[in-house]
């Protein structure tokens, strides 16, 4: 059955609310607001959270107060956990209040800073009512620049093994993330109401800006399954102030998805779970990220920390699966350049050129598509 087919013999299709967490989002929501008020999905409840803006996000969302748009002002500030942590991005409070403001059956956890297909609603809508065991869907999407036109990086794709899911199980899910890292776009999220109140929110405080990725796990874990259309309904905006490249910049620690995964690998029930396949990438992964964490070390001066790092990824075990995997071994290959660099006293200076290579690199693929 055909997506418009099963919707036009619902006799009422549920009430969907977009919930669109902001902050200083003057440059972008007027236009995700235009393109949310497009869908061609007619039961929309909308609300914005506003973070504690000192733009005009306030007022931009106003403008939209005829159409229908809710404005809301989310008022915790740092929480007094926080206060020591550098890793502490304080978006996850305010995913959670808007999503608790929103009124609908389905709840969408849409971004003030990217753009959507106008079929994305509708479609999400159908696979939940088409499977009721489903407590999250999500779809590919589309990297777009500052101007919103689509930008090198290209279109995000599913894992092959994947391709042929209808839904992902929690031992489907975490074996493919053990392998893929995280491949489910937060702001392509769509919820049922059941499931928002059940989960109890984002833990950003145990897993800082890898609370995404736990929650979807969870999610599973509590036997609901993942969907995810195979389409890139979501246009994704890479920008100068993402979140998730503050975070990277310079980052001296192992990426905060690396607590989540070691979180549930220390539960032995779901230890049984993993495929040994799965969990040798996962290792990769992990030596991928020393090695990145050691570079950023050596262009800071800071070389016993990053010899650490360096040991860490540079094991042999690592070595034999990673000739499957080009991008990986280039990876481990730079690390065992940035090692010779710290043994012939010159770890400082390989370790600038190689950021001012990465850093080069980044910028071309965040250049427009040709």
């Amino acid at each position: 059955m055909s997506i418009n087919s099963h919707l036009q013999n619902q006799p009422e299709l549920p009430l969907v609310s977009v919930c669109i967490p902001a902050y200083n989002s003057e440059a972008t929501l007027g236009e995700m607001l235009e393109v949310v008020l497009a869908q061609d999905y007619p039961r929309l409840d909308i609300v914005v959270s506003d973070n504690q803006s000192t733009d005009n996000t306030k007022a931009i969302v106003q403008q939209y107060a005829e159409r229908g748009v809710r404005y809301c002002w989310h008022s915790e500030g740092r929480p007094a956990w926080a206060a020591t942590l550098p890793s502490y991005i304080g978006v996850f409070t305010n995913w959670n209040y808007v999503l608790s403001q929103g009124r609908g059956e389905y709840r969408c956890l849409f971004h003030s800073d990217d753009l959507y297909e106008l079929s994305i609603v509708r479609q999400q809508v159908a696979v939940m009512q088409s499977h009721p065991q489903v407590g999250a869907v999500f779809t590919r999407m589309r990297t777009i620049g500052e101007d919103s036109r689509p930008i090198r990086m290209g279109t995000s794709k599913l894992p092959d093994e994947l391709r042929r899911c209808v839904t992902l199980d929690f031992p489907i899910l975490l074996n493919a993330v053990l392998r893929h890292a995280n491949f489910l776009p937060a702001p392509s999220v769509m919820l049922r109401r059941s499931v928002v109140e059940k989960m109890d929110g984002f833990d950003e405080r145990q897993f800082l800006t890898s609370a995404d990725l736990e929650m979807w796990l969870r999610i599973a874990r509590h036997g609901y399954e993942i969907a995810i259309i195979d389409q890139p309904l979501l246009k994704f905006r890479m920008s100068q102030r993402h979140i998730s490249g503050q975070y990277n910049k310079l980052r001296t620690t192992l990426a905060d998805i690396f607590g989540v995964l070691d979180h549930y690998l220390s539960q032995p029930e779901v230890r049984a779970m993993v495929l040994p396949q799965s969990y040798v990438l996962y290792e990769l992964q992990r030596a991928n990220d020393h090695v990145r964490c050691a570079m950023n070390l050596l262009s800071q001066g800071k070389t016993a920390e990053a010899h650490e790092h360096l040991c860490e990824a540079l094991r042999w075990r690592n070595f034999l699966p990673a000739f499957n995997h080009p991008e990986t071994m280039v990876r481990l290959l730079a690390g065992l350049v940035l090692l010779s660099g710290i043994n012939l006293r010159l770890g400082t200076f390989v370790g600038r050129q190689m950021l001012c290579v990465h850093e080069y690199v980044k910028a071309w693929r965040r250049k427009p598509a040709e």
